[in-house]
C-alpha cells in the first residue's frame, strides 16, 4: 500500500548553460498580463541585497479565489530562485494557491522564456513522502516507531522509546533531516497522531539530536 504523500511549496530554480543576465533578459521579454513587472519594488528590494545579486520582482493579477501577488526570483550563481510569493491583501497564500501561482509562472513566462533563451527549469514536485526527506534507515525506523507506539502516550512506554531512540540514533548517523514542521505534518497528517503528540516529539526530536551532535563534539 502505497503511503500518503503530503502537499508541499514547490521549489523553482532558472538555471544553466547562459549567464545570469541573459535569463534575467529572456523573463522579462516574456511578461506580460496577467503579469507585470514591478521595478520599484525591484529596487527596493536591491538596494537590501548583499554582494550584487540580482532581484526580479513580478506581480501576477488576482484571479479566481487567489490574490494579487508579489514574485520574487533572486539570483543564485548563474541562475535564479522563487525565494517568495507575497499576496498583496490577505496574510498568506497557503501551499495550494502558492503552488497555482507558481505553476501560471512558469507556465506563461518561464517555461517561454528557457526555450527561447536556453536556460532550464527546474521545478519541484508538489507532494512529497517521508522517503523524500530522510534516507531508508531512519525512515524504516519512523515508521517503525509509529506505527508500534501508544499514540496517547508517545514515546513515554520503554518498547516505544527504544523504538524514538533508534530513529533518532539512525537520522544522527545520516545528513538528509526532517525538519520539526515536517515531522509534524507526516504524523498528524500520514500516521494520525494528535497535534499536542506530534508536537511533543518534535521538540524531543530536536532536542534528541541536539544531544546526540554535542555529544559527538565533545568526543573528538
Amino acid at each position: 500500500m502505497t503511503e500518503k504523500s503530503i502537499e508541499v511549496f514547490q521549489d523553482l530554480h532558472l538555471k544553466g548553460r547562459v549567464s545570469a543576465s541573459s535569463i534575467r533578459a529572456g523573463i522579462l521579454a516574456q511578461v506580460q498580463e496577467p503579469w507585470h513587472h514591478d521595478q520599484e519594488r525591484e529596487e527596493d528590494i536591491r538596494g537590501h541585497a548583499s554582494d550584487g545579486e540580482d532581484v526580479i520582482v513580478l506581480v501576477r493579477d488576482a484571479f479566481d479565489d487567489v490574490d494579487e501577488s508579489g514574485l520574487v526570483l533572486w539570483q543564485e550563481g548563474e541562475g535564479y530562485k522563487v525565494s517568495n510569493i507575497v499576496p498583496r491583501n490577505v496574510g498568506e497564500l497557503g501551499i495550494t494557491k502558492y503552488n497555482i501561482i507558481l505553476r501560471d509562472f512558469v507556465a506563461r513566462i518561464a517555461a517561454p522564456a528557457a526555450s527561447v533563451s536556453g536556460f532550464d527549469v527546474e521545478l519541484t514536485s508538489p507532494h512529497q513522502s517521508l522517503d523524500d526527506w530522510l534516507d531508508a534507515e531512519p525512515a524504516a525506523a519512523l515508521r517503525r516507531f509509529s506505527r508500534l507506539a501508544n499514540k496517547s502516550t508517545g514515546a513515554a512506554h520503554p518498547m516505544d522509546r527504544e523504538r524514538w531512540y533508534a530513529f533518532l540514533i539512525a537520522t544522527h548517523h545520516t545528513s538528509k533531516r526532517l525538519d520539526t514542521d515536517q515531522l509534524v505534518r507526516w504524523l498528524v497528517e500520514v500516521e494520525h497522531w494528535s497535534e499536542d503528540k506530534a508536537h511533543e516529539l518534535a521538540i524531543d526530536y530536536e532536542f534528541g539530536l541536539g544531544l546526540l551532535e554535542q555529544y559527538e563534539q565533545s568526543r573528538s
